[in-house]
């Protein structure tokens, strides 16, 4: 049997996703609140349980084609997702069998495509590479904060309250209030994006969205930055909940040095993490190494094995997919070029 829960019902998508193990700040009730600006559409929450377990799949639910029959499509917002299981004895059956109902589900929904960023720290891709179609698009890096060693430069509070360096060269990192500092992170954010190669219209995130990421997350939400003397060179925020800090989003300007300010500033954060007992820092990765700086700072400074990030897709409706998906935007991943 399955149910689905719509987003405004807080109490019981609460309940379902606290109940799971696995589930994180990607599955909150809240991420999809700020996630809908970027994915218009409608949060969902399906619970599937049978005597083989329980799994719980929120996804964004929008709408392709209005008229009088509307299409849908379906996908995980932008961070990482997908179903995740408690499991009473059997994976393979409890996987069959939630897949079985969610298609059936697809089909009397007129959903003719779904899309799901995997989560590579919770490793939910590959129990499902037979009944999707899973791609492995890069590796995605992280530090256990237990193993963190001593920082080399010693923290002090600057006269804001914030974190900072010692030592003329070394690039002052703070801690940042994140809506008195949006702006100058937004300055580097887009400065960031236009640099990527054939940049999509999709990174160019709206004050919307950071305005219900702040709204949404609140205490959750923590924005760092790196200076050299009094300028901005590069910011971040991050997101945490429990044990764990997310890297979510970043800026920075095209300057010498940014390299090394990138590598102290997501240190600093680490270091910040261990002081406020989290446990791991969770630093992403980059499609295609299109943030070649930011990627090989978070290799050089992780102390785990990558995880490899996967994506999944599966065309419930392959005639009417063709003929209201155009061309140029059925490949895949460009289509959900967001990764």
């Amino acid at each position: 049997m399955h149910e689905l829960v719509p987003v405004h019902d807080h109490t019981k998508w609460k309940k379902i996703v606290e109940s799971f193990e696995d589930a994180d700040i990607y599955y909150n009730r809240q991420y999809f609140l700020s996630a809908v600006k970027l994915d218009p559409g409608e949060p969902f929450l399906f619970y599937y349980r049978d005597d083989h377990g329980e799994v719980a799949y929120p996804f964004i639910k929008r709408k392709i084609m209005k008229g009088s029959m509307d299409f849908y499509d379906i996908t995980t917002p932008f961070g990482y997702g997908g179903p995740i299981l408690n499991i009473v004895d059997s994976t393979r059956k409890l996987v069959q069998h939630f897949r079985e109902e969610f298609s059936e589900f697809c089909s009397r929904e007129n959903i003719i495509a779904e899309f799901i960023r995997f989560h590579p720290w919770k490793k939910n891709a590959l129990l499902f590479e037979d009944h999707l179609t899973v791609l492995p698009l890069y590796d995605t890096f992280s530090i256990d904060l237990n193993q963190l060693s001593a920082p080399r430069v010693p923290l002090e509070e600057d006269n804001g309250g914030a974190l900072q360096t010692t030592g003329s060269q070394e690039p002052t990192v703070k801690k940042l209030g994140t809506v008195r500092h949006m702006f100058e992170f937004l300055v580097l954010y887009y400065s960031a994006v236009r640099r990527r190669d054939e940049a999509d219209s999709y990174y160019f995130f709206t004050d919307d969205y950071f305005e219900a990421l702040v709204s949404s997350l609140g205490p959750n939400l923590h924005l760092f930055g790196a200076y050299y003397e009094n300028k901005l060179v590069t910011a971040c925020y991050v997101l945490t909940t429990e044990d764990t800090i997310y890297h979510h989003l970043e800026g920075s300007l095209d300057e010498p040095g940014i390299q090394e300010a990138m590598k102290a500033l997501l240190l600093k954060i680490a270091e910040w993490g261990k002081e406020n007992y989290y446990t791991s820092f969770l630093l992403g990765g980059d499609y295609k190494g299109e943030s070649e700086t930011a990627d090989k700072t978070r290799q050089e400074i992780s102390n785990r094995d990558p995880e490899l990030f996967y994506v999944g897709h599966k065309i419930h409706n392959e005639a009417m997919f063709k003929e209201l998906i155009s061309a140029e935007e059925t490949d895949i991943v460009k289509r959900y070029r967001n990764v």
